[in-house]
This record gives C-alpha cells, sequence and structure tokens, in this order.
C-alpha cells in the first residue's frame, strides 16, 4: 500500500511562526511527522518587516527539513482576518436563498469595500429563532498578498487559506470535546488576540477580542520602563496571575508587581469575553456554556486558569491535543514528540489546517487570493502548453525540410509570408492606436478612482473616532480639518492645501478619573491605522486639557490628532 501524502500547515501567530507535517489514514486520522516552531518579533512597530520576517524562517525550516517543493496550507491570525457571526432570517433557509442575499450581507457587514478585500462565509447551523448563522471572513488583499508572496519565495505552493478560529473549531470537533448538547467555551489567548470559540453538537459561535499576551508584556515594560523584549522574558520567565482577595502575594516584589499588572489587563480582556457571552445569550439565543478550555500562549501562565474560574464560575481545564506520530522514522518520530511536548496548548490551528484534507471536520471556508489561484490554474495547464508548443515546433521542422526539396514551394511560400508580414504591420498599427486610446481611458478612470477614494476618506475617520472614544465620560462636540501641524523651532511650511490633521474638541464628564479619560482615548488612537499617534507625541496631541475645580458637570478638552495619510482636496 503506498504511504499516504504529506501535507505541511503553516500557523502565522504574531509571536511565532509554527510549520508541521501532516498525514491523513484512509479513516481520517491525523498523523504528525514533524513540526517546527520560530519566534519572531514582537514589537507591533516592525508589522511591516513581518513577510520578510516569515520568509527567513521558513527558509531556515525547510532547510533543515531538505524540502524545496511542497504544497502548504496556511492559517492566518484572527486579528489580521475580519470575521463576524450573522444571523439572517432567510425563508427556507437552503443553500441556493442563502447565496441569494449573502453577497447584499457582506456589503453590510464587512467594513471594507469588497473590491479591496478577499472574502468568503460559510453556513454554520441554525439559531434557536430559526435563523440562519453566516460566519463571514474577510482580509485585506494587499496583506494577503503579501504574506502569500514571502509564503510562495520560500518554494511553498499554497493550497488553501483559512483562519485561526475556524481552525480551532475543526481541531475542537475533531477532539470530541464539541460533540456534547451543552455549549463548551474555548478561549485560545495568544499574543495579540484572544479567540473565544462556543461549540456544540448544533452550536457555533466566535469572536476574536483584540487582547492577549502582548497588552500584559506592553503593561508591564510601561510600568518598569524597560523594552518590551525585556518585559516578556520577566512575564514568561517570573509570571503570574495574582488571585483575588483572601490570597497571599508572592513574596518577592517583582513577581508581586507582575501578577498584579497581568490581572488588572486581564480583567478588561475578561469584561470583553463577558459582555460576548452576553451576546450570545441575549442577541442569539444561545445557552450558557456549562465549562471553559483554554489553550494559547498564555495558558501556561500560573494561576491563570485560577482566574478565568474564579471570574465565570465554571469548571475550567486545559486543550491538550493528542496526535498520532509517525512511528516508522525514529529521528521524525522522536522530533514529533519533542514538537508536541513544546506547544502543548499551541497545536489547535494547526490541526484544524491539517483537517483540510479531510471531509469528516473540516469548515469548508477558503481566503486563496485570486493571484494565487491563477498561478495553479496555469501550473496545471503547463504540460499541455509544453507539448502544444513540441508539436508546433516539430511541425516547424518537418516543414523546413520539405522546403528544401522543393524550391518553387518555397517562394510561394515567402510571397505569402511576405502578405502575412504587411497584414501584421496594419494589425500593429491599429493594436498601438488602441493602446494609446486605452492608455486614455485608464488615466480617467484613475482620476475618478480618486475622487471616489476621497469621498471615502471623511466616512472613515469619522468612524475611527467613534470606535476609539471611550464609551463613558467623554463626548466630542467638534471636530475640524487643519492643515500642516507647525514644528517648534522650525521655518513655516507653503500650506499645499491637503488635510494632514484634525483639530477635536469637546467635554468630559467630572468622573473618579478625570481628565485620564483624555489620556484613554489618546492611547486608543495609537493602535489607529487612519491616525498617526505615537506614544512619545501624547503631550503634543493634547492641546487643552480642563482642570476639573467642583463647579461644573463636565470639563473642555482639545485634541489635536495628526492624519496617517493626509486628504488632498480637489483643485
Amino acid at each position: 500500500m503506498a504511504s499516504p501524502k504529506k501535507t505541511l500547515v503553516l500557523d502565522l501567530g504574531m509571536q511565532s511562526l509554527r510549520i508541521a507535517e501532516f498525514s491523513v489514514s484512509s479513516d481520517g486520522q491525523l498523523t504528525l511527522h514533524r513540526g517546527a516552531r520560530r519566534e519572531l518579533m514582537i514589537d507591533p512597530a516592525l508589522d511591516t518587516s513581518r513577510p520578510e520576517q516569515i520568509r527567513l524562517a521558513l527558509s531556515d525550516i525547510l532547510k533543515n527539513w531538505k524540502i524545496s517543493r511542497s504544497e502548504v496550507i496556511c492559517v492566518l491570525p484572527a486579528h489580521t482576518v475580519f470575521t463576524r457571526v450573522v444571523p439572517l432570517e432567510v425563508p427556507g433557509g437552503s443553500a441556493e436563498q442563502v447565496a441569494a442575499v449573502v453577497g447584499f450581507e457582506a456589503q453590510q457587514n464587512i467594513p471594507f469595500p469588497l473590491e479591496e478585500v478577499v472574502w468568503d462565509y460559510v453556513v454554520m447551523g441554525n439559531t434557536p429563532s430559526g435563523a440562519v448563522n453566516v460566519v463571514f471572513a474577510a482580509v485585506k488583499t494587499d496583506l494577503l498578498e503579501s504574506l502569500c508572496d514571502s509564503i510562495a519565495s520560500t518554494g511553498l505552493n499554497i493550497t488553501f487559506v483559512t483562519v485561526s478560529p475556524i481552525a480551532l473549531y475543526d481541531a475542537f470537533r475533531y477532539s470530541g470535546l464539541a460533540s456534547s448538547e451543552t455549549p463548551t467555551l474555548l478561549l485560545d489567548i495568544g499574543s495579540r488576540t484572544t479567540n473565544m470559540v462556543i461549540a456544540s453538537s448544533g452550536t457555533y459561535f466566535s469572536r476574536s477580542i483584540p487582547s492577549g499576551g502582548l497588552a500584559i508584556t506592553t503593561a508591564i515594560a510601561k510600568d518598569i520602563h524597560a523594552e518590551l523584549e525585556e518585559a516578556e522574558l520577566l512575564k514568561t520567565s517570573r509570571g503570574s496571575v495574582a488571585l483575588g482577595a483572601g490570597f497571599e502575594q508572592p513574596s518577592d516584589p517583582v513577581e508581586a508587581n507582575i501578577a498584579r499588572i497581568a490581572r488588572q489587563t486581564l480583567l478588561k480582556t475578561q469584561a470583553d469575553i463577558s459582555r460576548s457571552l452576553s451576546y450570545f445569550r441575549t442577541t442569539l439565543g444561545g445557552t450558557d456554556p456549562n465549562n471553559v478550555i483554554i489553550t494559547g500562549g498564555m495558558a501556561s501562565m500560573p494561576y491563570f486558569a485560577e482566574f478565568i474560574q474564579e471570574k465565570f464560575q465554571k469548571p475550567v481545564g486545559f486543550w491538550n491535543i493528542s496526535l498520532e506520530t509517525d512511528k516508522k522514522g525514529k529521528e521524525t518520530s522522536l522530533e514529533a514528540a519533542e514538537f508536541i511536548n513544546a506547544n502543548q496548548n499551541n497545536c489547535g490551528e494547526l490541526v484544524g489546517g491539517a483537517l483540510i484534507l479531510t471531509s469528516a471536520y473540516h469548515t469548508k471556508i477558503n481566503l486563496l487570493p485570486s493571484s494565487v489561484f491563477k498561478k495553479r490554474a496555469f501550473a496545471k495547464r503547463f504540460p499541455y502548453l509544453a507539448a502544444a508548443v513540441f508539436f508546433f515546433l516539430a511541425s516547424l521542422g518537418a516543414w523546413y525540410g520539405f522546403a528544401l526539396q522543393a524550391t518553387s514551394l518555397t517562394k510561394a511560400t515567402t510571397a505569402s509570408i511576405d502578405s502575412e508580414i504587411a497584414k501584421d504591420s496594419r494589425i500593429s498599427s491599429q493594436i498601438k492606436a488602441l493602446a494609446a486610446k486605452e492608455l486614455s481611458i485608464q488615466q480617467t478612470s484613475d482620476a475618478l478612482l480618486s475622487v471616489i477614494n476621497l469621498r471615502e476618506a471623511y466616512p472613515r475617520i469619522l468612524s475611527e473616532l467613534s470606535a476609539k472614544v471611550p464609551e463613558r465620560y467623554l463626548w466630542i462636540t467638534q471636530i475640524q480639518a487643519v492643515g500642516d501641524i507647525p514644528q517648534r523651532g522650525a521655518a513655516a511650511k507653503t500650506n499645499d492645501g491637503s488635510i494632514k490633521a484634525l483639530l477635536v474638541k469637546g467635554l468630559y464628564l467630572d468622573n473618579p478619573r478625570q481628565a485620564s479619560v483624555i489620556d484613554d482615548f489618546v492611547t486608543a488612537l495609537q493602535s489607529s491605522d487612519v491616525f498617526a499617534v505615537e506614544e512619545k507625541e501624547k503631550s503634543k496631541i493634547i492641546t487643552q486639557r480642563g482642570s476639573p475645580n467642583g463647579e461644573y458637570w463636565a470639563y473642555p478638552f482639545s485634541l489635536r490628532i495628526p492624519l496617517r495619510n493626509p486628504i488632498t482636496p480637489l483643485p
């Protein structure tokens, strides 16, 4: 019997990259042959270099494995992909009826123009009210293309692209933990994202919360005034989560401080999880999960499980996936076992990606970009094209040999060729004229597209402000567009008419934290891809901060927020 085909699965985490080689038996059982992990730079400021980091890490692994060409399944991190579970009231709920309305619903639920993203959807059962559960997933095309290019440059052929929450759900079902009638809550707490998946035999709900281990690392670095790498080392070597009142704190003051910071940071994540559970129960009519399973890099932090149990008052367990390893090769079997032991809490995405090779547990959602589809189609047609070229050249050779024996036929053929050349010249002139016309149309099209982009700029700015403003104690009363931001001690520049900053004015309510809510607002703007707010520039952003004196219920504030991409108005 021929051995099962092996396939690589690549989990593109934000703090580490994991790749594993799997095969699937005829009865759908996965076998892990080997795996590898490489750490990536954790500083978010270096995200632009992530494709190059991935390329270098993959090249090193493939060199060690002596692989030059192979197929690979990619699992994207949750924070790079927009996912949303949408209940649709579709009469009948058939696949044809869902497909008829899903394009319109995608425009309403995906917060990007559809032409700028690669998106897909899948139907995941029904809600208790009878609505069809549709899961949308979308990723920006430019981001996905850059990742795929860096992976393809190492010699890997991408066959499938899925997203972390879907892969976790598939692996969760494969492990048998989602087969009961009462839902189970799976918490996968990674570097930048906490993926929560609620699953049972007839239930699915997922949400990605933009908070994870990096938030704790950042808080530690800010508290001790250290670099992120130093704070990460402290967190992993001496970190824990502080328990509630009545429990003794660590005797070491450094460990006690880290535990306190970790608890304060995780309280915000826990609040987001609680709100998502409330939405699942009230809006979608779901059943409250009866237990919690934790996984991900943060699951191994001391007292993290106890913190989750304290806050949710539910049994908490760890998700350790059991995998078959290759028993034929002693060296590969040892390598696979070592990889599993070193990544007990980080194998879910890899297993979920490998289940694409099966049909029982695979959720059919694919974010493979069109450029990769075209390359794969060309690769399939290439043998036929090569054969056609070969036969064409052979025909030319036979014709040339016959032409040498028949001088008269050669002359006639030459005359015919001259006629064809003249005809082709006329066609070439016509093609050049059409190309010039096409260029003119393209220039007009580019001008129209720039106008469309300008139209979308202001709604995007307002949407970003609305998303970042604190939920309580702070209101925006006035937004004004301004030009260049003057630099202290620099000569005044000529204003080119472009809008490079916003002057935001408002009021903050008299509250226990007083003007600190303004700092919260500015801090939230640092993660925006619309505004260029740096940590060291916070003092320059806040131009007015009213001092509370107890005489009024609210006090004014003013911010001057620079835009990441200036807006050039129409002439």
